[in-house]
């Protein structure tokens, strides 16, 4: 029962911080491993252009693919800890 709560609670909304403030829930239940990445490649590239948007073009340019990597790196790493532990 626990188990089943903490997945639940965990993986329902799981929040994508981008740079600094920003965040975006994405609901990863119920997808595959490819199916939740390309959710969270999406989500991450909304809030980099959230984060990023008071910015230049130019800086834009530069910063967004390395928020972008970080952010989906970020959630996937929290994704699989929450796995882990779901799975216990």
């Amino acid at each position: 029962m626990f188990r089943t709560f903490v997945l639940a609670a965990a993986l329902g909304a799981l929040a994508l911080p981008a740079v600094a403030g920003t965040a975006v829930t994405v609901n990863v239940v119920g997808l595959d491993s490819k199916a939740a990445h390309a959710v969270i490649y999406h989500a991450a590239q909304q809030a980099c252009r959230a984060e990023l948007a008071d910015d230049t073009q130019q800086v834009q340019f530069y910063n967004r693919p390395a928020c972008i990597s970080s952010a989906v790196a970020t959630a996937e790493a929290k994704l699989a800890s929450m796995r882990g532990l779901a799975s216990r």
